[in-house]
């Protein structure tokens, strides 16, 4: 493979307006280099404008290839009417057989990545995370993705000129833009996810959506993506698919001693003391009276395995409040 074709896939993630500023500056500077650069570059921007490719069901290269041709033919015939002869010849019309020969072998390579990348799919990959690394990614809204390993998310050209719709596949945590006017939608084999702002952990892959602010409507769907039926998921709690495929709520109480079970650690960040007391009490079984006048006080705690008695200790030292425990009942005051 030549040099000059060796940014041919460079060139189109440019002219798709996909390419980062560091690409950018790289194809720019390339282009800078020589004549031969820069008219390699013109000829793919040329069939990029004439084409504006778009895959149909059942193609026909032939036909692909003439429609380019009779296109530049018209262009030409143009050209002609509007200049004298004395005029000089454009650079479109002296490279006329540059830019087809260009013309022909880009749509064939075109033809043959769609059906190597995504058969029968308008959708352009924005970002993937190999497996054994994790990759973080801003969408064109401003909506920042963390990717897990392996996964990928897509989206449409037409992505937030009505809705902001994308499809993934993965595991990643989400902080959505807001934006009232135009949802968010994540769409997700059987699954679908709607948000206006908000951040959540999503596992498409166990079909799981743990929200941490804001609110999500998620809802299950047939192979049609019609609605079955949906949940509200709001801080705290987590959606989810049970073993019979059907979609439950889990409350933020059974979240937490879910973690705790797991990850052997039950974390708070920021949080009242009246949802971190009532969350201990559930989790440990026992009673806790804590004084109304310190319920909204906001704290950050961690805790790994500990016994009742150092939670409490440590909850106590931290809200600078004295705990009591009289019989089987604690009490923070």
């Amino acid at each position: 493979m030549s040099k000059v074709n060796q940014y041919d896939e460079l060139i189109m993630s440019y002219l798709d307006g996909l390419c980062t500023s560091e690409d950018a500056q790289i194809l720019l500077s390339w282009i800078a280099e020589s004549d031969e650069n820069r008219l390699h570059f013109e000829s793919l921007k040329t069939v990029w404008e004439l084409t504006a490719f778009k895959m149909p069901e059942n193609i026909d290269v032939e036909a692909a290839l003439g429609k380019v041709n009779l296109r530049i033919d018209e262009i030409e015939a143009e050209k002609e009417k509007e200049v004298a002869p004395t005029v000089k010849l454009s650079w479109y019309q002296k490279n006329h057989k540059y830019v087809s020969g260009v013309a022909a072998a880009v749509v064939v390579a075109l033809i043959v990545s769609f059906f190597v990348a995504k058969p029968f799919n308008n959708k352009t990959v924005l970002a993937s995370s190999d497996f054994g690394a994790n990759t973080s990614c801003v969408l064109p809204d401003g909506t920042t993705v963390t990717f897990g390993s392996g996964s990928e998310l897509t989206y449409r050209k037409s992505f937030g000129k009505t809705l902001r719709q994308v499809d993934f596949e993965g595991v990643a945590s989400f902080d959505v833009a807001k934006d009232a006017s135009k949802p968010f939608i994540i769409h997700c084999d059987n699954m679908q996810i709607e948000v206006l702002g908000t951040s959540f952990m999503l596992n498409a892959d166990d079909q799981v959506l743990d929200l941490y602010s804001g609110k999500v409507k998620m809802s299950a769907v047939d192979k049609k993506g019609h609605e079955i039926n949906s949940i509200e998921v709001l801080p705290g709690e987590r959606g989810m698919f049970n073993e019979a495929n059907e979609l439950v709520l889990v409350s933020a109480m059974d979240v937490k001693k879910d973690e705790l079970m797991k990850n052997h650690e039950l974390v708070f960040n920021d949080e009242t003391l009246r949802v971190i007391i009532e969350t201990v009490e559930y989790i440990y079984n026992v009673n806790i009276n804590l004084a109304e006048a310190q319920a909204e006080r906001k704290i950050t705690v961690r805790f790994t395995d500990d016994p009742i008695n150092d939670v409490l200790e440590t909850i106590a030292a931290v809200a600078n409040l004295e705990l009591v425990k009289s019989g089987s009942t604690f009490e923070l005051r």
